[in-house]
């Protein structure tokens, strides 16, 4: 969902060439970031106060393992601190404590103009209201690279996503519950009750997507695994 919501938030053509690259052709190094404390932070949204203390606890090791490591182990213990850390302040200042968050589902699939969209969530969310029960989920933008984009355009295509991809489900969703929160800025963002012209531009970007992908050859310093 990262790479489509970047492609929607962008009109550069060069840049959308990027992203449709990454997409094919995933870096190691790329798939490796934040991973140390994904799991954590998913883990934090259905327990008990965010796990708070717990996190604590991590951005304090990862703060030790950073004086003990050079190089790219060094800045990388650096940024998934500085994760932790705006996880805690970003979630205790909002009200994420009154709803109902539980452990994220498998992902969810969209398939819109030859293209396969998997639309992965950090938790699940509920909603009880006279007797009805309404979904929607939480995802995480970790983006704290001084080159951010326009992370308002990502943040709205990702909870307009996962909106999309929650409809025909069990539970009915609402755009209220479906959130996106970016870490670097300390903000939710919830998803748009108005989606017709959203949608549109999803189904004529991944027609594009689909029409160039065969053509994208794999960056110089590719590090993935053999592509042919």
């Amino acid at each position: 969902m990262n790479h489509i919501s970047e492609y929607l938030a962008t009109e550069n053509a060069l840049q959308r060439t990027r992203i449709i690259r990454a997409a094919k052709f995933p870096k190691k190094v790329e798939i490796a970031a934040y991973a140390q404390i994904r799991k954590s932070l998913q883990a934090a949204l259905s327990k008990p106060e965010f796990d708070r203390s717990g996190l604590e606890l991590l951005a304090d090791r990862l703060s030790t393992k950073a004086r003990r490591e050079t190089g790219y182990a060094r800045d990388e213990a650096l940024r998934c601190e500085r994760a932790v850390r705006a996880f805690i302040e970003t979630v205790q200042s909002t009200a994420l404590s009154k709803l109902q968050i539980s452990p994220a589902p498998s992902p969810l699939r969209l398939h819109q103009s030859g293209v396969r969209l998997k639309v992965t969530m950090d938790a699940a969310v509920s909603s009880e209201t006279g007797g009805t029960v309404n979904s929607g989920g939480i995802v995480l933008l970790y983006a704290f690279s001084a080159d951010r984009g326009p992370v308002k355009d990502r943040l709205n295509a990702m909870t307009g996503l996962l909106f999309w991809a929650l409809e025909g489900g069990q539970m009915e969703p609402l755009p209220r519950l479906c959130l996106a929160i970016d870490l670097a800025g300390g903000e939710v963002l919830r998803a748009s009750s108005s989606h017709i012209r959203f949608r549109q531009h999803v189904a004529e970007s991944c027609h594009e997507i689909a029409a160039r992908w065969e053509t994208i050859d794999p960056p110089d310093d590719y590090d993935g695994p053999d592509w042919r």
